[in-house]
């Protein structure tokens, strides 16, 4: 093309524009300036499982997958602060403290995880709801942030209630340096104290563009919010002294990447849909990397599953086998049970699908030092890891698709993308190629 446009919701722009005739130079000679934080080894060496259910159901599953010889690094419980049901599902509780009736025994359970080198990660994000609801909590964090100042305000100067799909939540005002502060020591206290090695740092989008802010324009920091998010959370791993806790991110703004260790490619629908299932991730994944998301993955068997009428979308469980081998040649190998755990099948659920998630696992360790180093190379140069076929060989017939890609420079990857097939067509570029199984 011969022109872009660009529109900018502010009074002044600052753009830098940098020219190469080779994609990964130019990726590099934009990126490389900025520090980006490492992630810890540990992350590469083995899968991340969703589970949800409280301390016996992480227990049993843990324990049904090792036994099956998988190679597991973390659990994730985005249950850790409580359940609850809404429209889209089955939700959390948006109060940030531990739910010791769901997870009795909690400070046993992280300690024994540990001793099997298994990490404990949670979740939270940028919103806050009224504790009372749930009435089981020992502080109101809502109430504390409301009498402070330090909620998003509507248009009339009340506290900006905002729909969640089945109940209300209010933003932190993360333009207040104050609230920002004050939710990093939350975060460090309620969350990364309980045993947590990191978490899902959620939404960080949302933002109306009519609230009252204590600093800036709505329609400015809009797009501001996920960096300011990004510091909040990168300020709390370093008042719980863990500056190498893992964060992972679903939006993304300029700068955000000295603050993110990690992202990942949002909610996908459970099929292998190009618009929005397996095989948007992929593309997600390409976008992301041209972007200065270095480090990118997805959720293993999508998230959103929902009863549209005219058809009910649930995972099968060909779809986590596919999925599962997708990202065990990843650089995060993460798990999700969905918005409807009850009605989709898990990598746990079988001895059938606890053998195939555990053949990945292991698949996705043996690629370790291989991993290590691309890796490295990504948080080093802001190159991505995984890559479009045109990034590794511009100009090339390869470069031409767009089911492929290559984790690091030498490692060729050709998922599956469809349901019911057993093979796929392979566009390799010039040189001698060698099965790497």
């Amino acid at each position: 093309v011969d022109t872009v446009g660009l529109t900018a919701w502010a009074p002044r722009l600052h753009a830098v524009l940098t020219a190469d005739t080779d994609p990964l130079a130019l990726i590099e000679r934009r990126a490389r300036p900025q520090d980006r934080p490492a992630v810890p080894d540990w992350l590469t060496e083995g899968a991340v499982v969703g589970i949800q259910g409280g301390t016996e159901k992480v227990r049993s599953v843990v324990e049904d997958l090792t036994a099956e010889g998988a190679a597991l690094s973390a659990v994730w419980l985005q249950d850790w602060t409580g359940a609850r049901k809404a429209d889209l599902g089955d939700r959390l509780w948006w109060t940030w403290q531990l739910d010791e009736q769901r997870y009795p025994g909690w400070d046993q359970l992280v300690s024994d995880l540990d001793d099997q080198g298994i990490r404990v990660l949670t979740y939270v994000n940028t919103w806050l709801v009224d504790a009372a609801e749930k009435d089981d909590e020992t502080r109101n964090l809502y109430t504390e942030a409301a009498d402070a100042g330090y909620l998003v305000l509507d248009p009339d100067g009340s506290v900006y209630e905002l729909d969640q799909g089945g109940f209300d939540a209010a933003l932190v005002d993360l333009t207040n340096p104050d609230a920002r502060g004050w939710y990093a020591d939350v975060i460090a206290t309620e969350v990364l104290r309980a045993g947590a090695a990191g978490f899902m740092a959620d939404f960080g989008e949302g933002l109306p563009f009519d609230a009252r802010l204590a600093e800036g324009e709505p329609a400015v920091e809009h797009n501001r919010w996920p960096l300011l998010w990004a510091q909040t959370a990168r300020d709390a791993c370093e008042r719980a002294g863990q500056p190498d806790c893992l964060t992972w991110f679903r939006t993304g703004s300029g700068g955000m990447a000295e603050y993110a260790p990690m992202f990942w490619n949002g909610d996908q629908i459970v099929t292998y849909s190009p618009q929005d299932g397996l095989a948007s991730a992929l593309l997600g994944t390409f976008n992301a990397g041209v972007s200065g998301w270095h480090l990118t993955h997805s959720d293993i068997g999508g998230y959103v599953s929902v009863d549209a009428i005219v058809r009910d979308y649930v995972r099968s469980p060909e779809l986590n086998r596919r999925w599962a081998e997708m990202e065990a040649f990843g650089v995060m190998m993460r798990t999700h049970e969905s918005n409807r755990p009850a009605d989709n099948e898990q990598v746990y659920d079988t001895e059938r699908t606890r053998a195939d998630f555990a053949r990945m696992t292991r698949l996705f360790a043996a690629l370790a030092p291989y991993r290590a180093d691309v890796v490295a190379e990504a948080v080093e140069t802001g190159v991505p890891a995984l890559r479009h076929t045109w990034l590794q060989y511009p100009g090339s017939a390869a470069a031409q698709s767009d089911t492929q890609f290559f984790l690091g420079s030498s490692v060729l990857v050709a998922p599956v993308l469809a349901e019911g097939r057993d093979s796929v067509e392979v566009s390799f570029p010039p040189g001698e190629w060698v099965h790497l199984l």
